[in-house]
């Protein structure tokens, strides 16, 4: 019988084209010029490309900290092989289902706004699921789906998640900026409170307030939507801002840790580096306050990356 997996990761796979700009409006100014004047060129932008979207950014975290890793995902023939690269030497198994990658053009500066293409991202349901991948699922002992957000058919692959693994498997989710879809995701957060569909949820500061905002919570001390969120969905809530770093367990406790400031290298996939040392931490028994506080190294770690690298174990230990 095979080893289980310490955590499964679902679904989305993108090609992250990542653009430097000093400042987003001086880039928009320069575009909108270059436009007046009939097109063109504008030069000495910096770029890169690599592998990217939540899922394949939250498996790579996870596997760089050690852990046993499946990954189930999508992508065209052309684009498997920026895919696979990342997890050379790793130990993670990546399962491609068929279904064009997602493409994004993440415009890097004091704020990261990424321009994307969903791919089969997009339609990424229960029916991609073969048994086999049903089994290495109930063997992971945590469960991660990710970017609903991007998927039209989230709701449903969170809810088969649920029915198939039961209610005693630990589920936990990231929805992404679900912000273009209010209506829908206040349904699947009713879901969520009423039917147990994830255990765990997380969310950056803006994301966090807006579901506040949808599930009526008022106030803007992060420490009190944390705790009020948590409890309204009856979850462990994460909030994860520029600031500082909140958890709670729907009792009404919130633990926390201040973030270090850092000028960050890039922005896009930081959040995702988070929740991996953050389920790391978990997994390991790590109490609550000690785990956001090393979910907020591991993440300082990787804005200051030059290589969009997620930091390795011993790279957060030795970050104190």
């Amino acid at each position: 019988m095979a080893e289980p997996f310490d955590a499964a990761v679902m679904h989305d796979y993108f090609v992250d084209r990542l653009v430097g700009a000093r400042s987003l409006g001086g880039l928009v100014r320069s575009m909108k010029a270059k436009a007046a004047e009939g097109g063109g060129g504008i030069h000495g932008v910096p770029q890169s490309d690599k592998a990217g979207g939540n899922a394949v950014d939250l498996a790579h975290a996870l596997a760089r900290l050690g852990l046993r890793v499946l990954l189930v995902t999508h992508s065209d023939p052309e684009h498997e092989r920026i895919l696979r690269g990342p997890f050379e030497g790793l130990d993670a198994e990546v399962r491609v289902k068929p279904g064009p990658a997602g493409l994004t053009v993440a415009i890097e500066g004091k704020a990261n706004v990424m321009l994307g293409e969903s791919g089969g991202a997009a339609s990424f349901g229960p029916e991609k699921l073969d048994e086999e991948d049903w089994r290495s699922l109930a063997s992971a002992r945590v469960v991660c789906a990710v970017n609903w957000a991007a998927n039209g058919s989230g709701s449903e692959l969170l809810s088969a998640l649920r029915s198939r693994l039961g209610p005693n498997k630990t589920i936990f989710f990231d929805p992404a900026d679900f912000r273009d879809r209010p209506e829908e995701f206040l349904s699947l957060m009713s879901a969520v409170g009423r039917d147990g569909l994830a255990d765990w949820v997380s969310m950056n500061e803006w994301e966090g307030r807006a579901a506040a905002r949808l599930l009526g919570v008022r106030g803007r001390r992060l420490d009190v939507l944390c705790g009020a969120v948590a409890g309204r969905l009856g979850v462990s809530f994460d909030l994860h801002s520029e600031r500082a770093s909140y958890t709670s367990d729907g009792g009404g406790a919130v633990s926390w840790s201040r973030v270090a400031k850092v000028m960050p290298g890039t922005r896009t996939g930081a959040g995702d580096v988070w929740n991996a040392a953050s389920i790391y931490g978990r997994l390991k028994g790590v109490p609550p306050g000690e785990r956001v506080r090393l979910a907020n190294a591991a993440a300082g770690l990787y804005l200051r990356s030059p290589r969009y690298e997620p930091p390795t174990l011993s790279d957060v230990l030795s970050e104190g």
